[in-house]
């Protein structure tokens, strides 16, 4: 199987690595529902989910100004909720960075959350000690679905695409790995499984399939 001879490993952060999913929700929520109330009731995180906050307010119809605006709101509101101790790394998260390293595989983490909250998650959860590398929203000029992201990372890290893998848990993020000409590893819900090469529910799963 390719996954014997995969040495690059590029994790989606969010959803994927930490379980801050419920976390970006409500932070969305406080701000439509400070900011445009009347956007609230037909607000869905999943169809937003793995998207730059700020292509996350444009596809809700924003003008430009205030979907910056919102963004800068939803991002603060969202490190103090990290500051706070609300989002934690994924069950296993941590042991599998390790396990990756161990194996002297290297680790990417391709994110479209902004550089300053992907840092703060990663020390916050102890996952950055075991990353090569950080591709955010900020380091690009097209974010996820694009192939931008995953590209900068392949080459930051100097990996070959077909001994490189994509971990990801949205379809967005899924579509931007295979637009890089990477394979991919679909997590945590069950429906990207048919997006996936591979789909492990859990990093006990994922694990266990390298041993």
């Amino acid at each position: 199987m390719w996954l014997a001879d995969t040495t690059c490993y590029l994790f989606d952060l969010n959803g994927t690595l930490v379980d801050s999913s419920p976390v970006h929700e409500r932070a969305y929520r406080h701000i439509l529902g400070r900011e445009y109330p009347h956007l609230l009731p037909g607000f869905d995180y999943r169809a937003i989910a793995g998207l730059a906050t700020l292509e996350a307010f444009r596809s809700l119809r924003l003008s430009e100004n205030d979907s910056r605006h919102c963004t800068l709101l939803k991002q603060s509101h969202y490190r103090e909720a990290v500051a706070a101790g609300a989002v934690r790394e994924m069950t296993g998260a941590k042991a599998m960075l390790a396990l990756l390293k161990a194996r002297g595989a290297v680790i990417g983490v391709v994110t479209s959350a902004s550089h300053a909250s992907a840092l703060k998650t990663l020390d916050a959860t102890g996952l950055a000690q075991h990353v090569d590398t950080i591709v955010t929203a900020d380091d690009v000029t097209e974010t996820k679905p694009a192939a931008t992201p995953y590209l900068a990372a392949l080459t930051q890290l100097k990996a070959d695409p077909p001994r490189a893998v994509a971990i990801e848990d949205a379809p967005s993020g899924i579509a931007s790995a295979r637009a890089a000409g990477l394979n991919v590893i679909g997590m945590h819900d069950e429906t990207v499984r048919l997006l996936s090469d591979l789909y492990f529910a859990d990093f006990a799963a994922f694990a266990g399939a390298l041993a």
